[in-house]
């Protein structure tokens, strides 16, 4: 096959399409040959590339255009997704938080009205309409090792967070997905007698809005290989409930929950907040 200058009358061949790029017509003449038929690409006056063939071919022909143009939209690729930004890790955010928790466990020591007054409660927070309690029974502790713990193990999913979403936002979504927890797990309780107390709903949410974050992530970009981004915080959950312990009266499994879930849901959240906002939190830096 070659390209020929229209000078001559094509004899008996019929027009079956013409394209402006040399390289669409030959991938259009491609098509033809693999059908076992010939054809005649000829380089009109105005610069295109019209192709020709057998007459009673030409329906035939047609016909595998519209094939041949169906498979080349359905093999575009999809673009992989983008290499997620990585933030400092807001070192100076956790140093916060662990002092503000030791100032407040200072001050339950010397006021022990602080605790009841702070914890979450269902009579609490439903009948008395103290809407504070979920917020602020995430920065008490029953004692030291309850407190040691929480700062440890909890200080960890919380910079991983920060690193992954911006230490404010991260920081933002861990107090507000902890707060809902809390929440969450009063409401579902009453009219039941119920109290707790601790940052471990705050742990959960964090590892929550990691599971959240690649999970919406992968689902914008349509992108199976996100999905394994799941399952390391999946299974820091797992480890994690371990060693807080599955059961007994002084572990609070239900707020562990609600606290993970709502941490997913707000994670998933903000992946589709964030496409479309400007961050206004420390810029991304490499690695």
């Amino acid at each position: 096959m070659e390209v020929m200058e229209q000078e001559a009358e094509t004899g008996v061949l019929a027009h079956v399409g013409e394209w402006p790029e040399l390289g669409t017509a030959h991938d259009h003449a491609l098509v033809i040959l693999a059908m076992n038929l010939d054809c005649e690409l000829i380089q009109t006056g105005e610069g295109n590339f019209s192709l020709h063939a057998e007459p009673v071919q030409v329906e035939a022909i047609l016909a595998e255009f519209e094939l041949y143009a169906v498979e080349q939209v359905a093999n575009v690729s999809v673009p992989e997704p983008p290499e997620s930004p990585t933030y400092p890790w807001g070192i100076a955010w956790l140093v916060a938080w662990i002092a503000v928790l030791c100032a407040v466990f200072l001050m339950q020591a010397q006021d022990v009205t602080l605790t009841g007054r702070f914890a979450n409660t269902s009579e609490g927070l439903v009948a008395g309409r103290e809407w504070w309690r979920p917020f602020t029974a995430l920065f008490l502790h029953a004692d030291p090792g309850h407190l040691l713990g929480n700062v440890a193990i909890g200080g960890i999913f919380c910079v991983i967070v920060a690193r992954s979403l911006g230490a404010g936002l991260g920081w933002l979504l861990i107090l507000l997905a902890g707060t809902l927890g809390n929440a969450l797990n009063a409401w579902l309780r009453f009219p039941d007698s119920f109290a707790s107390i601790g940052a471990s709903t705050a742990t959960f949410a964090a590892l929550g809005i990691l599971v959240g974050d690649a999970g919406g992530n992968a689902w914008r970009f349509r992108s199976a290989r996100g999905l394994w981004a799941v399952f390391i915080p999946v299974i820091a959950g797992f480890i994690l409930l371990g060693w807080y312990g599955s059961g007994g009266e002084n572990t609070d499994v239900a707020g562990h929950f609600w606290g993970w879930l709502a941490g997913v849901t707000l994670g998933a959240l903000s992946v589709f907040i964030r496409k479309n906002v400007v961050a206004v939190d420390s810029p991304p830096i490499p690695g």
